[in-house]
């Protein structure tokens, strides 16, 4: 275990006072800075320090919007040259180099200084900003601790499992105010998102802001609620979501400080993003379990990071989510033991691919062990990477929240961040009769399935309730998607389901049949 000391920030100080207070002069080296919340101006405090940096953001948005923010701050990113870069490293102007880099950009740095002959190693102080889940890139490790000065800003375990850590004698340095700093937020479990997160949005006065993973259900949302398809401004960083959006302007890949009625964010914006607005938006996270790709929000980091990147605060803060009671994951005792008995039979596979005599059967073995689930675990030596043990038993943890109510809102609770109240919602449809829906079925498939809507509907459409009438509207709508749906609901409501049925749902079948009554009037 590393050591651990503790410094305590006032309400509205910026990190550079505390520092101040406690006798830095400048970001402490060597140590994990675990800023407990976020906001506090840590990156801010070193970009203005009176030393060489190179600060490592965890996306390209964080770099744009800071290049913007701070004179002779030099951001890399796609687009600019390695020339471009090497002028600014050797140029008497600015004296003091600050660069901005993503993790990816970092041997591109390190090239272009050799090639300068600067040790970057003695003359850069090196901040890893903003490293939740894992070392940025698990090849820069060794290069990391070759830096005289350098830390960390995590405020997760991954980072300090590193037995390395201790090695260099890093400590943990916890920043913790000295007031109390908590989030109300409605969780509210479903069965179906898009219901759900369509009711809340539609209530809302004010931007919504909208925090996802998964792009796939991004995607989803915006297909099936209608005012997202309509309105919504999708922001993201490094992933490609063209397809979700009517043109070119409703994406943003760039520093946020406007928005539309309803956004879209993408993970990338979870960390280090400032989002500065005039108005508090409400913010909304979303976890899909069902999707083509489940996503899931760790309570512990995620969630009180997104809560972090609006600078001038939020009007409220809902998680909205599906439960899944059948989800496979790991409980840590089984994630060891799992690990435990595949690195077993992968040193077996190992041993025995040096023994092979034919080159065929070695291979064969080279593929498998290249294409086992055990080999992210493993370096390119074949040592096991305890960052990718820690990582890897961590995100089951999270996984496993989502089974049961009752551990999400523990969980919550456990961070002592949030006031958490739980309301649960079960709508008609689930979120499974949602997508298969949205899957790509033959129009007679589509029918068959609308059909079965439609007649499940029919207590809603019967029912003489204002409220009732309202409902059966809004989920017919969000069904009819195409003039063919709209069609086949008219021929539902004129003609009844036999009628449907006796045409084999065929739409000019139908069609045909609605002539001949014509002709015969």
């Amino acid at each position: 275990m590393l050591k651990e000391t503790t410094v305590y920030v006032r309400k509205g100080e910026k990190l550079a006072e505390v520092f101040k207070r406690r006798g830095y002069e400048e970001v402490p080296p060597n140590c994990i800075i675990n800023k407990t919340i976020p906001g506090l101006g840590l990156t801010h405090c070193e970009l203005m320090s009176g030393r060489n940096s190179i600060i490592i953001e965890p996306n390209i948005a964080v770099i744009k919007g800071k290049s913007e923010k701070y004179k002779d701050v030099f951001g890399v990113y796609d687009g600019v040259s390695s020339q471009e870069i090497a002028d600014y490293l050797s140029g008497p102007l600015p004296a003091v180099k600050k660069v901005l880099i993503t993790p990816d950009n970092f041997f591109r740095i390190k090239g272009i200084m050799e090639e300068l002959l600067i040790n970057m190693y003695e003359n850069f102080f090196l901040l890893l900003d903003e490293c939740e889940k894992d070392f940025p890139v698990y090849e820069m490790r060794e290069d990391f601790f070759l830096f005289h000065n350098r830390s960390f800003v995590s405020s997760t375990p991954v980072i300090q499992s590193d037995p390395l850590m201790k090695e260099y004698g890093f400590y943990i340095l916890n920043i913790i105010p000295d007031y109390e700093y908590k989030h109300n937020l409605n969780l509210i479990t479903t069965n179906n998102i898009a219901e759900t997160l369509s009711a809340q949005i539609l209530a809302m006065d004010g931007p919504v802001c909208i925090f996802c993973h998964s792009v796939e259900t991004i995607d989803s949302l915006l297909c099936d609620i209608p005012v997202l398809r309509n309105e919504a401004c999708v922001f993201q960083d490094g992933e490609t979501l063209m397809q979700l959006s009517q043109d070119d302007s409703q994406t943003n890949p760039s520093y946020v400080s406007s928005l539309g009625a309803y956004n879209l964010f993408t993970s990338h914006y979870y960390l280090a993003v400032d989002i500065e607005l005039p108005t508090p938006p409400h913010v909304i996270m979303v976890s899909d379990l069902f999707g083509s790709k489940p996503s899931f929000i760790d309570p512990k980091t995620e969630a009180l990071q997104i809560a972090g990147r609006f600078r001038n605060g939020i009007s409220s803060m809902t998680h909205i989510s599906n439960i899944d009671a059948e989800i496979s994951y790991c409980t840590p005792k089984q994630a060891r033991a799992w690990l435990k008995n595949a690195g077993r039979i992968y040193a077996g596979w190992l041993r025995k691919k040096d023994t092979m005599l034919h080159e065929g059967a070695r291979e064969i073995l080279r593929e498998a062990i290249r294409h086992s689930s055990y080999a992210r675990f493993v370096d390119k030596a074949g040592n096991l990477n305890p960052l990718s043990v820690t990582k890897f038993i961590d995100a089951e943890t999270v996984k496993g929240l989502y089974t049961n109510t009752k551990l999400l809102q523990e969980a919550y609770a456990g961070t002592d961040h949030f006031n958490v109240s739980h309301t649960r919602e079960v709508h008609i449809f689930s979120d499974k009769d949602r997508f298969v829906l949205n899957r790509k079925l033959t129009q007679e498939g589509r029918n068959r399935l609308l059909l079965t809507r439609f007649e499940q509907l029919e207590v809603l459409r019967k029912a003489r309730s204002s409220k009732a009438q309202t409902r059966y509207r809004h989920l017919i709508n969000q069904m009819l998607s195409t003039p063919s749906d709209s069609f086949l609901y008219e021929c539902f409501i004129e003609h009844g389901s036999n009628f449907i049925r006796n045409s084999g749902y065929k739409e000019n079948v139908m069609r045909k049949k609605i002539n001949n009554l014509l002709a015969t009037e």
